[in-house]
């Protein structure tokens, strides 16, 4: 039997034994007594009723004093001051200022000092007073048209691109006749950045991008392993409309038998439009264990922009390498992107990039060693022009047959 006397006098307070596991109760249990409740200190006799409510008001107490608390704290700190979106006015001071102090092209687009502030006057009164963001934009589109710039866009809180030139040209590319050409090819697909295969006993490289997000060069090194014992390559830029140049760069740095002076670029360094720094030399050196020196035929063609125009430019310094097609877009700017506030950005471009013969890209583009006229309907074939054309030119430089231009083909 439990031994359960004493605990009355030990524990008067109480109306039942404090540890009823316990065998003993006395001063031995020191620090293990449990602190005193509120139900503890009922006086006896108390109903559970009763020590319920006490309980509540007990708590409701505590609470009321903690919510004093948090009142009185929160009272000592400064509420932080609302965020003022910037007016329209603003919007376009700040768009029309950085390309001011930025845009390295003004000469080159024979806008002059005073044709940029008579453009500020003139679009500045509309902007000001849009109603909308969209109609605000809208405004400012219209003042920067004349710059033709493909690198000149806003970005809107979506992240959508908003451009405010979309250069029209025959793109010398056919999805389905490209699709014919790659039937018997063992044509892999790598998602839609790129592809490779074999075409007429030749590799074949599909480049649609240089974006450092979708390209891995080291996936791009491997594909080049692949087909190191290739007789010649064709190398698929056509409709590659940029990305980064570091990309680009580091896929062409394994043609190079040498370090190449692919490009340079100008950038303002003075207030005035036509301050601009001195020409950079940009140079590519040869990357990796080895580098592929047989016969290379890269397509090029009016859809090829930015980046990929620094790509082809770069390529057609390497000896072993021939560019077919046509003159590539003609757009290449370096673009920065300003935060200008309600969600939206937008971008200057910041430099002026000449090719290895030091002509402009910008609006120009780089025009192939072979052009190769993109008229399909002429053609005896169903298939591609110019991967016909590709192949045929390897055949030759390989010694192995002899082609015609593709125009000279029908029967």
């Amino acid at each position: 039997m439990r031994d359960d006397t004493g605990w009355r006098d030990k524990f008067p307070h109480l109306t039942r034994p404090p540890f009823p596991h316990s065998r003993r109760y006395g001063t031995q249990f020191g620090s293990m007594i449990r602190p005193a409740t509120v139900v503890d200190r009922m006086p006896s006799g108390i109903t559970p009723h009763a020590a319920l409510h006490v309980v509540l008001r007990h708590a409701l107490l505590c609470a009321s004093v903690f919510l004093i608390f948090l009142i009185g704290v929160a009272g000592c700190v400064s509420p932080r001051p609302p965020r003022v979106a910037p007016t329209f006015a603003a919007q376009f001071d700040q768009i029309w200022s950085e390309y001011d102090k930025v845009y390295p092209a003004f000469g080159y687009k024979n806008i002059s000092q005073a044709d940029w502030n008579n453009l500020r006057a003139r679009y500045r009164p509309r902007a000001s007073s849009a109603r909308t963001e969209d109609e605000f934009i809208s405004v400012v589109k219209e003042m920067l048209e004349p710059l033709r710039d493909v690198h000149a866009w806003f970005i809107d809180p979506k992240g959508t691109v908003v451009p405010t030139y979309v250069p029209w040209a025959l793109d010398n590319f056919d999805r389905d006749r490209w699709a014919r050409a790659l039937r018997n090819a063992s044509y892999v697909a790598h998602g839609n950045a790129w592809g490779e295969g074999m075409i007429g006993g030749f590799a074949y490289l599909y480049i649609a991008t240089w974006s450092a997000n979708q390209i891995d060069s080291l996936a791009l090194d491997a594909a080049l392993l692949r087909y190191r014992d290739a007789p010649g390559m064709i190398i698929d830029v056509r409709t590659n409309a940029g990305g980064s140049d570091a990309s680009a760069f580091a896929f062409a740095s394994r043609f190079m038998i040498k370090p190449s002076v692919v490009s340079y670029v100008q950038v303002r360094n003075g207030a005035l439009h036509d301050d601009l720094g001195p020409e950079q030399a940009r140079t590519i050196v040869p990357r990796g264990l080895w580098q592929y020196t047989k016969p290379v035929i890269v397509l090029a063609g009016r859809g090829g922009f930015s980046a990929n125009e620094s790509f082809v430019a770069a390529m057609s310094v390497a000896p072993q390498v021939t560019v077919i097609g046509d003159t590539t877009g003609g757009a290449s700017g370096n673009p920065k992107t300003f935060a200008m506030g309600n969600g939206w950005s937008f971008t200057v471009p910041r430099w002026m990039e000449f090719g290895p013969d030091r002509q402009p890209i910008e609006w120009k583009g780089v025009a192939p060693a072979v052009a190769v006229p993109w008229s399909p309907g002429t053609y005896a074939t169903d298939g591609d022009p110019l991967i016909d054309t590709a192949v045929g030119m390897l055949g030759e430089m390989n010694g192995l047959f002899r082609s015609a231009p593709p125009e000279k083909i029908r029967h």
